[in-house]
């Protein structure tokens, strides 16, 4: 996994880098414009204490939940290119239930938020720039870091419930594909799990399908 993580970062910040160089301040730095949608996830949150939790699995019920994101609007690395890149920062929150019925308990929830700094590389087709009465379809590969905050519990078979959080940095990478239709996106993206080591450590893995709008 690690191998992986490396070969991620590596494809992102080293692949463009000479043209990276040759950007000012001000394009680095662009300000971004703000899309809000809802998202549905898969996948599942594993926790672990030590102790009583051990692998503990939570598993998105499939819930819509709000995504609030601030995205820079794609560089194009010439002009001639369709490859470029851009920075976003992503807020979501989840709630999900448990789902490991080889466990010693029978019951639980969590629920939370995470969010991320993301600088993403990406190939385009049709209209390169994004505005009211442009469409376009990308592939992407993107690579930061996560916050992840969840909260939850579970009960045992005698209906004794035990409460745990978790908080923390970790990894956060993704590959996934979008398409932009006059300001309306909808997106698929496929996680590679970030990992955080707090006192209670989660792993977390939701994929998730978009649909946003970009102000």
């Amino acid at each position: 996994m690690k191998k992986l993580e490396l070969l991620c970062v590596g494809t992102i910040l080293l692949s463009p880098l000479q043209s990276v160089a040759a950007m000012d301040l001000a394009t680095i730095f662009r300000m971004p414009t703000f899309k809000l949608g809802i998202a549905s996830g898969t996948g599942s949150v594993e926790i672990s204490d030590g102790n009583t939790l051990e692998d503990v699995k939570f598993k998105s019920s499939s819930s819509i939940s709000p995504l609030i994101t601030l995205i820079q609007s794609p560089y194009y690395f010439n002009d001639k290119t369709r490859w470029g890149y851009h920075t976003e920062i992503n807020a979501r929150y989840f709630k999900l239930d448990y789902d490991d019925k080889s466990s010693d308990f029978v019951d639980g929830e969590l629920e939370g938020y995470s969010a991320s700094l993301t600088p993403v590389l990406f190939y385009q087709w049709g209209h390169k720039k994004l505005c009211g009465s442009c469409r376009s379809w990308r592939v992407e590969i993107g690579a930061g870091v996560n916050y992840l905050y969840s909260d939850g519990d579970v009960k045992n078979i005698n209906g004794d419930k035990t409460d745990f959080s978790s908080s923390g940095f970790g990894f956060n990478s993704h590959v996934g594909t979008v398409v932009n239709y006059h300001q309306w996106e909808l997106g698929l993206r496929l996680v590679v799990p970030t990992r955080i080591d707090d006192e209670v450590k989660a792993r977390h893995a939701l994929s998730n399908v978009s649909i946003a709008y970009r102000f």
